[in-house]
């Protein structure tokens, strides 16, 4: 297993995220959960996870807000009453590249 993937399943834990969550943000087959090599939709995935988390620390000082945001719902327009995490859980990689680019935009406000 990567080294990046180990450290995003270890990000998704810290976010709440549930082991179907993971497979689906990752688009990890639940067979073979552990791949030797990803794919570079994957390595796409694995990156998106990774900026977010950097935007988050940036964004915020508090270690319950860093980890806390991604599966917390949001009244913002963009999120709808739902959780980033619950958006991202979808699979659309569509989605998870507008919810990487919602939460960068964070660190400038």
């Amino acid at each position: 297993m990567s080294t990046s993937l180990t450290e995003v399943l270890n990000v998704l834990v810290q976010w709440q995220c549930t082991p179907n969550q993971a497979l689906a943000i990752i688009k990890l087959d639940p067979d073979q959960p552990f791949p030797e090599v990803l794919s570079e939709e994957q390595c796409e995935r694995v990156n998106f996870v990774l900026n977010i988390h950097t935007s988050l620390g940036t964004a915020f000082d508090d270690t319950e807000e860093i980890y806390g945001y991604m599966s917390s719902p949001h009244e913002d327009p963009y999120y709808e009453g739902k959780s980033p995490l619950e958006l991202i859980s979808s699979g659309d990689l569509t989605v998870f590249e507008r919810v990487c680019w919602h939460i960068d935009a964070m660190r400038v406000l």
